[in-house]
């Protein structure tokens, strides 16, 4: 494989090393199979804390090793017993909560992969998505399950009462390239994808010397919807390393709840979405005060807000990770520094984490020189092995290509960056967020760049606004200020909040085609389930009739 640096985002100096298997940190492989893992912690720890249900009243007892293995291996049993097998995907329709994951981990001891589904979806995606899987079985709360499959009905109980029931189950065999979970993500079809991964994709970020703040005495709350890839990140990543997953009921975390987290829940790491982040730095910067490391991501971030949290905290590691579903929750981690702030493309994403590489490729599947922009591709033990039920979809997606004459398995992400001389990774946006209006092929990252570099623009998306035909007929710019300059109110030069202003300035900075048609202020950005910006309700908003700086008619 190859060691410079063009094209090829490599691990660090310090204690990192290269193995076969990708760049790895110097210690013991962690074990490979989830459930084999964190049955080995009950083993050693049977009584240290696993699962805290974080209620609206202060959380409840905490549920050891001990309870929850025993729990798994009861439910294992009541499932096998209804058919569940090696190589099946079990749908389970359960609210976050210690049932679910000990359900996740009965279905893993049957050697099935297991496949969440969010309980807040419509009764019709619920419908589709059983439809798709074809199970032999449906766990729920509910009498029957979606579609007329077979239902497994289990009602809320204490894990104690459960675990007390099991009887000698002995999990199926399996390794870490047996499948683990199915996550549903969007397809340009309409249809959702079913990411397919394997056990090795989860356990190789976790163990000794793997991506940092997990292990024994580390707890990290369990926030995201079950249906998401990181909700492995919260569960697994404390379970199958010794430490405790706090498992919060509520569909969103917010900063009140957090400082309370950590006062009675001894909460000290924490994932959030980068607009989460802004969101907390926004209305309690101190919200964060008494964790150990923070880690983020899932979108470009914010210097301005990261900025303020490296102020606030300079003593909080704050990691900024980046990765797709289809290279299991992480890929490259970056610890941000306040320099990071002022670079021009934005925050680096970093070096790859654990079981994984990247390289950058041009168009002709060539590695790019360092600093030259290409497709962000994935090779490693994090990839999945595909999509459910999707052969050509998956071929095009996970290509095996020749990389210095050896054939490597990528992914292929659709994510333009650059690796630069020290090798680290720059996510430089989405290569099919270019667009072409009146002839002009149009990076919106390049308007985003442009415009968080104005005085007082704290976060902003660019949108392309489809005409009456479907083709792209304007561009749109939405974005949130900083609220000292949005109390100033307009400014002179082009300089401030105001979206006359921000347009001006644009206009002075940008050429004619790159400045957007629409510019609107909000007071925040809407954001989805998953605490990612909602584009689609952002580009309501801007179609919507109002107060917005607007290209002169042409």
């Amino acid at each position: 494989m190859p060691t410079s640096p063009g094209g090829w985002a490599r691990p660090g100096p310090s204690r990192w090393r290269r193995s076969g298997a990708g760049p790895v940190r110097d210690g013991p492989p962690p074990e490979p199979v989830i459930h084999v893992a964190v049955d080995r912690h009950a083993a050693a720890r049977p009584d240290a804390p696993a699962l805290i249900e974080a209620g609206v009243r202060g959380p409840g007892a905490p549920v050891s090793y001990r309870v929850l293995v025993g729990a798994a291996r009861a439910y294992a049993e009541q499932l096998s017993r209804r058919g569940v097998r090696p190589g099946q995907v079990v749908p389970l329709l359960l609210p976050r909560s210690p049932q679910l994951v000990a359900v996740e981990l009965a279905v893993l001891m049957c050697g099935a992969a297991y496949a969440n589904l969010d309980v807040r979806w419509p009764a019709e995606r619920h419908a589709a998505i059983i439809e798709m899987i074809g199970p032999e079985l449906v766990v729920t709360r509910d009498a029957a399950a979606p579609g007329g499959a077979d239902a497994l009905r289990l009602p809320p109980e204490d894990l104690s009462d459960v675990a007390d029931r099991a009887d000698g189950f002995v999990p199926a065999t399996v390794d870490g390239s047996a499948p683990a979970t199915v996550f549903f993500t969007s397809g340009t079809t309409g249809q959702p994808k079913g990411v397919v991964v394997p056990h090795r994709a989860v356990t190789r970020l976790f163990g000794p010397d793997r991506v940092p703040g997990f292990g024994p005495g580390r707890a990290m709350p369990q926030a995201a919807p079950p249906a998401w890839d990181m909700y492995g990140f919260e569960a697994w990543g404390p379970l199958t390393s010794g430490g405790c997953s706090v498992i919060v009921p509520e569909d969103h975390l917010m900063p009140g709840r957090l400082s309370e987290l950590v006062r009675t829940a001894g909460v000290n790491r924490l994932w959030l979405t980068s607009s989460l982040v802004n969101l907390f730095v926004d209305e309690d910067p101190d919200c964060f005060r008494g964790l150990g490391a923070v880690l983020t991501g899932g979108e470009r971030l914010s210097p301005k807000h990261i900025g303020a949290f490296l102020a606030a905290h300079p003593q909080i590691p704050l990691w900024n990770g980046y990765g797709p579903a289809e290279n299991c929750m992480l890929t490259t981690a970056h610890r941000v520094g306040p320099a990071d702030c002022e670079l021009a493309g934005g925050v680096p994403v970093g070096r790859p984490v654990p079981g994984s590489d990247v390289l950058v490729l041009d168009e002709n599947g060539q590695r790019c020189p360092a600093g030259a922009p290409g497709e962000i591709c994935i090779a490693g033990t994090g990839l999945a092995l595909g999509y459910l039920g999707q052969p050509e979809l998956t071929a095009q997606k996970f290509p095996t290509v020749q990389v210095d004459g050896v054939p490597v398995r990528i992914y292929r992400t659709g994510d333009v960056g650059i690796v630069d001389e020290s090798g680290v990774l720059h996510f430089r946006g989405r290569r099919d967020r270019q667009i072409k209006i009146a002839g002009h092929r149009i990076e919106l990252g390049e308007v985003e760049v442009g415009a968080r570099r104005l005085d007082g623009v704290r976060e902003c998306v660019a949108l392309p606004l489809a005409g009456d035909d479907g083709s792209v007929a304007r561009l749109a710019l939405l974005y949130t200020t900083d609220a000292a300059d949005a109390a100033a109110g307009p400014v002179a030069a082009g300089n401030g909040p105001d979206p006359v202003g921000v347009r001006a300035a644009l206009a002075a900075r940008l050429p004619a085609y790159l400045v957007p048609d629409v510019v609107r202020m909000l007071d925040q950005f809407p954001v989805t389930a998953n605490g990612k910006v909602d584009r689609a309700a952002l580009e309501s908003l801007a179609r919507r009739p109002g107060r917005a700086a607007r290209r002169p008619a042409r």
